[in-house]
């Protein structure tokens, strides 16, 4: 019970100056911490009463009252059974302390070693480069050794996309802010050139298309029109090579098996009624005719 008083009491400051630091710290809306599971829940909470405390110049024997009144639920039933722990351990229990072991309790050395992986593995991906340099910020601070300016500026380039790296990493730029604005600038270019490549591929087609002459129609078309016209002048007496149809019955321009005469024709003058064998001049001399430019049509 003397230590829960005592646990109890640290977080109540006491006396008129007191009260007025505390009326100060609840201006600044200092959030309050549950027990998240979550390690980086603890981590933001931990690091934004830090921040509080150094604006209001809160002294170091005053934050652990300040810190300890923000615990609500299973983070406060933890820090009364962890205080009471470390009296009786003997353990001088003030800011430092406290920092230490809720860190351990709820940020543990294996979450900031898997974070300190995480940052040597990253790279920006599908990530915008306002992206990237947050995640990385973010993750930098978990890196257990010290950061030089020029190291951490090698990192962030060498993490970038191809199409930006191969542009920001000759610069040799050796302050990150500036880094990053070039790198945010690289990328809007980029973006830009991607943009034209494409719009210009469609509409060089289509310019392409529209110069296309009249004539110039697809092989399979020009197939079909031969095809069409071909039998188009097949019914009409004519063939595409100039050659005349004659129907050898009646020398029409058909095919035999549509002549209308169904009388026999000679083949010696050419003239209907009888055959070769019935004609009347079948002893005088054959008179010659050319026919060089007719087709038979005996089919």
């Amino acid at each position: 019970m003397e230590a829960e008083r005592a646990a109890a009491g640290a977080a109540r400051p006491t006396g008129s100056q007191e009260s007025r630091d505390l009326a100060e710290f609840w201006k600044c809306n200092p959030p309050q911490f549950a027990g998240d599971a979550d390690p980086e829940v603890a981590d933001r909470w931990i690091r934004e009463l830090e921040k509080i405390f150094t604006v209001l110049g809160c002294p170091l024997e005053r934050r652990l009252a300040y810190v300890v009144y923000m615990l609500v639920g299973e983070a406060e039933h933890w820090w009364r059974g962890t205080y009471q722990m470390l009296i009786a351990r003997g353990v001088t229990v003030d800011w430092e302390c406290f920092w230490t072991v809720f860190m351990e309790k709820y940020f543990p050395e294996s979450v900031r070693h898997a974070k300190e992986a995480e940052f040597m593995r990253l790279h920006q991906g599908g990530m915008t480069v306002s992206e990237y340099a947050m995640k990385f910020e973010h993750l930098a601070r978990f890196y257990s050794q010290g950061i030089a300016e020029a190291w951490k500026c090698r990192k962030f380039a060498d993490g970038l996309r191809y199409e930006l790296r191969r542009v920001v990493v000759p610069m040799a730029i050796t302050e990150f802010p500036a880094l990053v604005e070039k790198a945010k600038v690289v990328e809007r270019l980029e973006g830009g050139n991607r943009v034209v490549r494409t719009a210009g591929g469609p509409s060089g087609s289509k310019k392409g298309e529209s110069q296309r002459k009249p004539y110039d129609r697809p092989q399979s078309q020009q197939g079909g029109s031969v095809a069409r016209q071909s039998s188009s002048v097949a019914s009409g007496g004519r063939q595409s090579g100039g050659v005349t149809l004659r129907c050898f019955r009646c020398a029409g321009p058909h095919f035999v098996k549509d002549c209308p005469h169904t009388e026999s024709r000679c083949f010696r003058c050419h003239q209907m009624g009888y055959e070769l064998a019935n004609c009347p001049a079948r002893g005088r001399p054959e008179r010659s005719t050319p026919r060089g430019d007719e087709q038979r049509a005996d089919t």
